[in-house]
């Protein structure tokens, strides 16, 4: 069995019980002859990045849109964990609100992570999942969705 899928699995399993509205929906996952083969997710249409090329972007509630994200990482990190990989890749836009994707990188606090998170979008280079990594990002997001690079 691939250990990222699992890990992933499991914790799509901890961070949707229950389910956050700013968090992607999670359906469960497939399983083939015992083995999980995929993780069955809401499917949405567009990222944060790719919605600041578009006109609409200019009439995003920015301060509501930044409060619900920051809701869902205050749920992930009351959970003792760290999503470690915030950027406009890793938002999608749903009715003008964020759904935070990829929990790949999300790990228990202090747990070696096997992956950085996306280069431009950490403060330094680290090795376990961490909050601090979160409250960086979040900081960047809030002024680079006022000037999208």
């Amino acid at each position: 069995i691939n250990k990222e899928l699992l890990a992933e699995t499991f914790t799509m399993e901890k961070i949707s019980q229950p389910a956050h509205p700013n968090i992607i929906g999670y359906h469960g996952c497939r399983v083939r002859r015992g083995r999980i083969t995929s993780i069955v997710l809401e499917k949405l249409d567009q990222t944060l990045q790719q919605f600041s090329a578009t006109p609409e972007f200019e009439k995003l509630d920015k301060p509501n849109f930044l409060e619900a994200l920051q809701s869902a990482v205050a749920y992930i990190h009351s959970l003792g964990l760290a999503h470690n990989d915030i950027n406009p890749h890793n938002i999608m836009v749903k009715h003008g609100m964020p759904i935070l994707i990829d929990v790949g990188s999300c790990q228990p606090v202090g747990q070696r992570l096997q992956s950085l998170g996306t280069d431009g979008w950490y403060e330094e280079l680290f090795f376990t999942s961490e909050q601090k990594h979160d409250t960086y990002s979040l900081n960047k997001l809030r002024e680079w969705i006022h000037n999208p690079e």
